[in-house]
């Protein structure tokens, strides 16, 4: 009896400790804002980004789910739906791509009302969240089917041609913080969501990416990096630039003010 007391008292002092579960390291849906970089090319011909914001955005990834890593560090997520919801480059130099040497635009088809450019990524977690910025946590695979057209003159100008390619990537690097200096986009919903999620749990993560090349052989080539927002020095000029507009205008009608007073005075 005194065994079978005691057997009860342990029970029931076991049942009344918190049980701990280790939740599920998750990467949160969510939008990356990139800006195209040197190296990327369409036929053989340099391309650069058109930035369209916010900052230097001139390509916009969704994520459309959360992405659950079922074994945390060392396990890969399932592959998870992401779209290209914008991609605006312009021929670094005039070429020919069927209407004459000009300056050629490449645009997304879904601008337009056209199909959509689908994809999937699969993320993998190499290592804990760190905190700090610019030491990845993984890699990652994706891939998209995008359709694009050819534009003539800018971003709205003519289409030359549209048709499709898939762009892929492999085992590119992301981190769950961003670098100083990157585009961070806190509230939004739908194509142009949050990349940093504020209120998160210690096992819901941020997704940047450090570096990615996306490929067709032959064909095309995209790199991209996070975008930036303006520097602060580049601000201050434009700040100064505004205000020494200013100024100038302001001299300019003194000038022409001092002028009708002196000729008034002549005259009388």
């Amino acid at each position: 009896m005194i065994r079978q007391a005691v057997s009860l008292v342990f029970c029931a002092v076991l049942s009344a400790i918190p049980t701990v579960t280790n939740a599920t390291p998750t990467v949160l849906l969510g939008s990356d804002y990139l800006e195209t970089t040197a190296g990327t090319a369409f036929m053989g011909a340099p391309f650069v980004g058109v930035p369209i914001g916010p900052g230097s955005t001139d390509t916009i990834v969704h994520r459309m789910a959360n992405a659950d890593f079922p074994s945390g560090v060392g396990s890969s997520t399932a592959p998870i739906p992401i779209e290209l919801v914008a991609l605006n480059l312009v021929s670094a130099v005039p070429i020919d791509l069927g209407a004459g040497t000009n300056f050629y635009y490449i645009t997304l088809q879904s601008a337009r009302g056209g199909p959509a450019s689908l994809g999937t990524m699969t993320i993998k977690l190499n290592a804990a969240d760190d905190g700090l910025p610019g030491t990845p946590e993984g890699t990652f695979d994706s891939f998209f089917d995008v359709f694009f057209d050819i534009r003539v003159g800018s971003l709205a100008g003519p289409i030359v041609s549209s048709n499709d390619l898939i762009l892929a990537n492999s085992g590119a690097q992301w981190d769950a913080n961003p670098a100083p200096g990157t585009v961070v986009v806190t509230g939004g919903v739908g194509a142009q969501a949050a990349n940093l999620h504020n209120g998160k749990t210690a096992d819901q993560l941020d997704f940047f990416p450090l570096f990615i090349s996306e490929q067709e052989a032959g064909v095309a080539v995209h790199n991209v990096v996070p975008a930036a927002v303006p520097e602060p020095a580049i601000l201050l000029l434009a700040a100064f630039g505004l205000a020494g507009l200013g100024m100038s205008r302001r001299n300019r009608a003194y000038a022409k003010s001092a002028a009708s007073t002196s000729r008034r005075r002549t005259a009388e």
